[in-house]
């Protein structure tokens, strides 16, 4: 049997050899500098001009600064945020503003980049300038960083200074960075006082801006403040944005690079209609759907797009679950991919707008018992797309750390000979990758592939010679960074040392509001260590108990289910071997569980579990993770 080893960042559930002095998760070198928070870099930008009468009629003109010359620029999208207008051949525009726009502003053309301001207050004439980029748009790289959480914590702030200096550091360097949401870590409820607001954005853009690239950033619940709320109070759909407009610009906006119209949406709403009870008080959270005025900019948006171009948006979550008929939208206008946060792990959906998460900078900034990693075990970090024409690729980075192991997950059972993978960013002359079994014997890997900014290595194992159980697999750089993966080492080729019966026991389709329950539709076999032990009935959620003989155990267990439909899938609760009075869990099962509990408390051990199977939905959340094998491992008894 040939496996293909996955290896990532894990710090939780495991065991490493005394003699590596490493944190898992943790380069092994850290400078002074990495620890320290870049000082604040603060811009004039354009404000809104409260109280001041909206215009009947905005006009202007875009014009085009090249070799000396000034033309109009012909077709590039102007708009209040509610409707979208374009330029004539002479680069003049007209609109007719909506009563509750703040900001005039346009769409950056491919090609071109707009000289000072993209976006101004609201005037009767207002002006733009562009010129041609420098730089060619048919290959180039950019950066999708998600749920910054940027806080007082200065575990936030010292993150976020360590992003910038990681990304400025890329060669050749990314053309733009795309931020898809919780920019803050103001309370959902705007409950938060408008100074702490006020300090907290100071706190993102200042660092933000040492950037030598654009940034651009969806708003996301957690930014929403409680500044200007006489003004624009709960029941204005404008609610909550007023410290946003004033630091980073409107927060529905597109702009181009290349092939791709990037559109920027923001659908948390405080109307005034969602009450959740928290700590005994009924407290108003957003209402989160896009409502009819932004629906129909984005509409008019994504069809006055350059033609040729389609359309990747960037919003929190999902818009085929909070944008109404956003799944026609996309089809009239090539919505090819969602860049979507929020939830804080790595995952791709592929649904009729196909979605991929970009896992969390913040990683769990407010707790540090998470040890850097997100629900999923994935580190904190960001995903890296490299675009040449209309083709994406992608991997993700994790925030400080240059090797990652990037094939099986966590405790995957494995047997007979395996590829184990790892790659390498940004490798310096003659640095290579070692990997070891037993963390004092290191063996060089083999280089096999140079993706870009990277150096991929593999190493093959036969698991025949390693002990049966748990084992852990150790990467390092040459230049001394130290990563580690525990998986589970299944020859079966030992007999039952075991005297005693175990009990195996789940819930198919087990309730909680995490994520859409599910059971299966036609019937499932439970294999346990390959053998048929009971079967699943189909469209019934309950819970299940199996005895296990102890002819049946073996030191590494394996539990699989086996469809009767391969398109079948259900949810699952996390399976349990009861093993002398001892509760037995699945490694991964394991450490996502301590890692939740740490980013929610203890309350959240239970909540979710696993998805099993091909179908569609549940979708992966925090809560639920896609996991189609369990392994239990067992000590001999006497």
């Amino acid at each position: 049997m040939r496996a293909t080893l996955i290896f990532c960042c894990l710090a939780i559930g495991l065991s490493i050899p005394s003699t590596i002095s490493v944190s898992v998760g943790q380069d092994v070198k850290s400078p002074a500098s990495e620890s320290e928070i870049l000082d604040l870099l603060l811009k004039d930008t354009p404000k809104p001009k409260y109280g001041a009468a909206v215009p009947t009629e905005i006009s202007g003109r875009v014009a085009v600064h090249a070799s000396g010359e000034i033309s109009g620029a012909e077709g590039v999208s102007v708009t209040d945020g509610y409707s979208v207008t374009t330029t004539d051949a002479q680069g003049v525009y007209r609109l007719k503003p909506n009563k509750h726009a703040v900001f005039i502003y346009i769409t950056r053309p491919t090609g071109h980049n707009v000289q000072r301001d993209w976006y101004k207050p609201l005037a009767a004439k207002v002006d733009f300038e562009l010129n041609p980029a420098d730089m060619d748009e048919d290959e180039y790289v950019f950066v999708h960083v998600t749920d910054t959480h940027v806080s007082q914590n200065r575990r936030s702030l010292v993150g976020l200074s360590r992003f910038v200096r990681e990304v400025n550091a890329l060669t050749p360097q990314p053309r733009f960075v795309v931020n898809s949401g919780d920019l803050l870590n103001l309370h959902k409820a705007l409950v938060s006082s408008p100074e702490s607001g006020q300090a907290d954005f100071r706190k993102y853009v200042g660092i933000m801006n040492h950037l030598d690239m654009p940034h651009y950033s969806v708003s996301g619940d957690h930014t929403d403040s409680s500044y200007r709320m006489k003004q624009f109070p709960r029941g204005d759909h404008r609610c909550g944005k007023p410290l946003y407009w004033e630091h980073l610009g409107p927060h529905f906006f597109s702009f181009e690079y290349g092939r791709i119209h990037f559109v920027s949406v923001d659908f948390g709403y405080h109307l005034g209609q969602r009450q959740i009870p928290v700590n005994g008080k009924q407290l108003e959270y957003p209402t989160n759907e896009v409502q009819p005025m932004h629906a129909e900019w984005m509409r008019q948006d994504m069809h006055r797009r350059t033609p040729g171009t389609f359309v990747v948006t960037a919003s929190e979550a999902d818009l085929e679950d909070h944008c109404p008929d956003f799944a026609g939208m996309a089809r009239l206008n090539d919505v090819r991919l969602q860049l979507v946060g929020d939830i804080h792990v790595v995952s791709h959906k592929t649904r009729s707008v196909p979605y991929r998460t970009g896992g969390a900078l913040a990683g769990c900034w407010w707790n540090p018992k998470a040890r850097q990693l997100c629900p999923d075990l994935s580190p904190q970090g960001y995903l890296i797309y490299r675009v040449v024409g209309d083709k994406l690729e992608h991997f993700y980075k994790g925030l400080g750390q240059r090797v990652a192991i990037v094939s099986h997950r966590v405790g995957t059972p494995l047997q007979g000979r395996v590829e184990l993978k790892a790659h390498l960013v940004q490798a310096m002359q003659g640095e290579s990758l070692e990997y070891s079994l037993n963390g004092k014997d290191w063996k060089p890997m083999i280089e096999i592939d140079r993706p870009f900014y990277r150096t991929l290595y593999q190493a093959t194992v036969e698991t025949a010679s390693i002990d049966e159980g748990l084992c852990t697999f150790c990467v390092r750089s040459t230049s001394g960074e130290v990563r580690t993966r525990e998986f589970v080492v299944a020859n079966h080729s030992d007999s039952s040392t075991f005297y005693s019966q175990a009990s195996l026991s789940f819930t198919v389709g087990s309730d909680s509001g995490w994520t859409t329950h599910k059971s299966p539709d036609s019937k499932v076999d439970v294999l346990f260590n390959g053998t048929v032990f009971g079967t699943l009935d189909p469209d019934v959620r309950r819970k299940y108990s199996f005895t296990i003989p102890s002819s049946s155990l073996r030191k590494a267990n394996v539990l699989s289910f086996r469809f009767a439909d391969p398109d079948d899938g259900m949810s699952l609760s996390s399976p349990v071997l009861t093993f002398q009075n001892k509760l037995i869990r699945d490694p991964r099962d394991l450490a996502i569980r301590r890692v939740r509990t740490s980013h929610w408390g203890n309350t959240a051990v239970e909540w979710g579990g696993f998805i099993v199977g091909n179908a569609a939905p549940p979708d992966e959340t925090p809560f639920h993770r896609r996991q189609n094998v369990f392994c239990f491992v067992l000590n001999a008894t006497p």
